[in-house]
């Protein structure tokens, strides 16, 4: 039996398999409305590590780079309710200087869609506290996910 909360589904584009948990519930077992940015930034991770092949956790000993999230907007279409299965599309529609924007569309099993989150990252740099421009690698694996579905888009 394969019981999970959260699996990864595809990597182009980048899709995550969720349930809801009776937790992230209200008593009429509708999902509570905080609970969305969590999908998103699970979504977020997923994207990181899969997508671009980046860990957004430096140890804080350590100086590193983290993508916190400067901005996230929502529009939702249709309820989440206990036990409902969903999936989470991560797609780029921008890449800045020092920022990326990346769009989650949620949509139940049935394929109705349930909610986009538009989320903006920032690099920052944790010894330093500031923000820095995104490395070349981080641009260039950026645009190259970004491409790549834009191809996957146009042949379909």
């Amino acid at each position: 039996m394969f019981d999970a909360t959260e699996w990864l589904v595809s990597t182009a584009p980048v899709t995550i398999r969720r349930r809801v948990l009776w937790g992230e519930c209200d008593p009429a077992a509708v999902v509570y409305t905080p609970r969305f940015a969590d999908y998103f930034a699970s979504a977020r991770d997923w994207f990181l590590r899969v997508g671009l092949d980046v860990f957004d956790r430096p140890h804080p000993a350590k100086a590193g780079l983290s993508f916190p999230m400067r901005a996230l907007a929502f529009d939702f279409k249709s309820f989440l309710a206990a036990d409902d299965i969903f999936d989470m599309q991560v797609t780029v529609t921008a890449i800045s200087v020092r920022t990326f924007t990346i769009l989650v569309s949620a949509s139940h099993d049935d394929g109705r869609p349930s909610f986009t989150a538009i989320g903006t990252q920032v690099c920052v740099d944790q010894a330093r506290r500031c923000a820095v421009p995104l490395p070349e690698r981080v641009v260039s694996a950026l645009s190259a996910y970004r491409r790549q579905i834009d191809e996957r888009s146009l042949g379909s």
